[in-house]
């Protein structure tokens, strides 16, 4: 009988592939995963307060500011402080960022039809269904434990 290790030995080996595939691609744009990352939360809503930003892809303040630091140097993101606060710092994409939108999406679209292309549609569905309980499960009893100092 196949055991919960033997799918956790699978989902890292799919993320791990998918992971390099993607560094691959995106050696093209001179980006990196968290760096896409980014783009993608900021074409859906540029402007977004930098902490908002960290909190949306779950990274700490020192690595968001890292993360956006490098974008800066290669212009894909300017930060700007906002008129109404001067303490809020948000992120934009600059035009550069804007143009490589449409290249980058195509890739991440073309790859996830590609590793599902011989499922039917309930079976997606499925996996889906099956991945956001494994995420649930993760974010009800995972994270705290970490929150928590280690402790249940």
């Amino acid at each position: 009988m196949k055991t919960f290790n033997t799918s956790n030995e699978l989902m890292g080996k799919i993320h791990r592939a998918m992971r390099r595939f993607f560094e691959f691609q995106m050696k093209k744009y001179d980006i990196t995963p968290p760096q896409f990352e980014v783009l993608i939360t900021l074409w859906g809503e540029d402007g977004l307060v930098l902490s908002d930003l960290g909190r949306r892809l779950s990274r700490d303040g020192p690595t968001i500011t890292g993360i956006i630091d490098r974008m800066e140097k290669k212009n894909l993101v300017k930060r700007k402080r906002s008129n109404h606060d001067r303490r809020i710092i948000q992120v934009f994409l600059t035009t550069k960022a804007q143009e490589m939108k449409d290249d980058l999406m195509k890739m991440q679209q073309d790859a996830s039809s590609d590793i599902v292309k011989n499922f039917s549609t309930d079976e997606i569905q499925l996996l889906e269904d099956l991945l956001s309980k494994l995420l649930l499960n993760v974010e009800q009893k995972i994270i705290p434990i970490m929150n928590n100092g280690g402790h249940r």
